[in-house]
């Protein structure tokens, strides 16, 4: 993998390599650089004002550090398949969007190390960034990738209309009742969910969703391959599976709580509070007492009740919390092709460190693609410029949009305090010496793993067959290497 610097930037500077490690990025003039064009693969959406924005961005980026910026947009779905693409064939390129696949890429020697570049031509993001997002993403003592810093995190609640609650007239003041433990508020939910069944406030004839999210958030662990759905977790805190010791691999789908869990599921599919078919979404926009969401701080909590014309409350079955994969849900790397990694470096620093320049990227130009509310807060027109923010750098930098609440930099700051990281942030599973085994596990989840949690399968009969499957096919192989990769991983750690 190079290593060097870029010989454009050192020539155009008139400084050999180890004077321009050590140049201020700040004092950069962008006279003194030859042009360069960055190719980002990003996620995102063709729209009508594309042109006008470009023509902005590269405006103020030559203006910047002398460079322009091709942007090619995938979206979520297809991204990965296009980076596989690209990486096999070496093609060159600047920076990408990455997520889980993330240690893969690094595997293959496919982005650039970042720990230097960061260093001379990223200091307003080593300013911004908590040290506990570099340990999650550094591998083998080095740093591939920058996440999105937007405290990516399991919190997953439930956004339960008070409007229809009062208008059916079933209580929520549970939500609020401090003397209630976690299961006793779980279950105020399961019974709130049959009073308003009873109440007639199914108005698509279900109340609600029962489905994984609350299992994985009721009882928190680190999921050995990144997915709750592969068997093999460690516990994470101290509010979760009984009888289970710290950074010892187990079966969550073994334990006496995924079958309280799947029963309770299965009561409410019985009762219809919850859909008769996998097909069908319970979703705000059809008037859906409660919907259950995965939004950090609830912070567009305040969106949806504009949006929809209803009160919502908040009902969070536990506490918010941080794992590898979930950092890794939201990153962006810098190519091993990218013939010029430092000013890629300084356009991100740029994005994270400049709001005007970050709106740009994030919104396009004002009166063209977005325009100010009364409140001079930020109004998208998404059929203008449609940028996915969420997996964008400068999320805490761009200004919230109306989507979003005004004050989400101080909700960030607060929510710090209170989110809980995982024991062992920055481990990564090498899925290959048990590929054969965890294709076998995968189809069999596929198979019962959901349906159980939706309640759409008997419990009784269809659990046994559930890990009678897992074990023929591979199980204790998968957690054994899991297991063994762990120790190894705490131990090269220190810990």
């Amino acid at each position: 993998m190079k290593k060097f610097l870029s010989l454009a930037l050192a020539t155009a500077m008139g400084m050999s390599g180890a004077s321009l490690a050590m140049a201020d990025a700040a004092t950069v003039d962008p006279s003194t650089l030859e042009p360069y064009n960055i190719v980002w693969y990003t996620l995102g959406t063709t729209a009508s004002a594309e042109d006008t924005v470009m023509a902005e961005i590269n405006k103020q980026m030559t203006e910047k550090f002398n460079a322009t910026l091709t942007m090619n947009k995938n979206n979520n779905n297809d991204h990965l398949e296009k980076l596989k693409l690209l990486v096999a064939a070496r093609e060159s390129f600047d920076l990408t969007f990455i997520s889980n696949d993330y240690a893969n890429f690094v595997a293959q020697e496919a982005f650039y190390p970042l720990t230097d570049l960061l260093n001379e031509y990223g200091q307003d993001i080593m300013a911004t960034y908590p040290q506990a997002l570099w340990d999650c993403v550094t591998i083998n003592g080095e740093i591939y990738a920058v996440p999105t810093h937007k405290y990516s995190c399991s919190y997953f609640y439930y956004c339960i209309s008070k409007t229809q609650s009062d208008a059916a007239g079933v209580s929520t003041d549970w939500i609020t009742d401090d003397s209630l433990d976690k299961m006793g508020k779980w279950n105020a939910f399961l019974n709130w969910c049959k009073e308003m069944k009873a109440a007639g406030a199914d108005v698509n004839g279900y109340v609600t969703s029962i489905n994984e999210g609350g299992f994985e958030a009721l009882y928190p662990c680190e999921y050995m391959t990144g997915s709750a759905s592969d068997p093999g977790a460690v516990v994470l805190g101290d509010d979760s599976i009984s009888g289970q010791e710290k950074n010892v691999v187990f079966n969550q789908f073994a334990t006496q709580e995924f079958a309280d869990y799947c029963k309770q599921a299965r009561e409410m599919f019985l009762a219809g509070i919850t859909p008769k078919d996998e097909t069908t979404t319970v979703e705000l926009a059809k008037g859906d007492p409660a919907i259950s969401t995965q939004d950090s701080m609830a912070k567009r909590l305040k969106g949806y009740e504009e949006q929809y014309s209803q009160d919502f409350l908040e009902y969070r079955p536990n506490y918010a919390f941080t794992t590898t994969q979930k950092i890794y849900g939201s990153m962006n790397a810098i190519s091993d092709t990218s013939d010029d990694p430092e000013r890629t470096m300084m356009f991100l620093n740029e994005m994270i460190g400049n709001t005007d320049f970050a709106n740009l990227i994030f919104y396009g130009v004002e009166g063209v693609s977005y325009n100010r509310n009364e409140n001079g807060q930020i109004k998208r027109d998404t059929d203008a410029w449609n940028m996915t923010t969420w997996s964008l750098p400068g999320f805490i930098t761009a200004e919230p949009d109306t989507s979003l609440p005004i004050n989400m930099v101080e909700m960030y700051e607060a929510f710090d305090k209170e989110l809980v990281y995982a024991d062992n942030m920055g481990f990564a599973f090498d899925e290959e010496p048990v590929m054969t085994e965890l294709a076998a596990i995968r189809q069999v989840t596929n198979e019962y793993y959901r349906a159980l949690t939706a309640g759409r399968a008997d419990p009784e009969t269809e659990l046994p067959k559930f890990l009678d499957a897992l074990n023929n096919a591979g199980l204790e192989t998968v957690l054994a290497e899991e297991q063994s990769q762990l120790n190894a991983w705490r131990a090269a750690q220190g810990k």
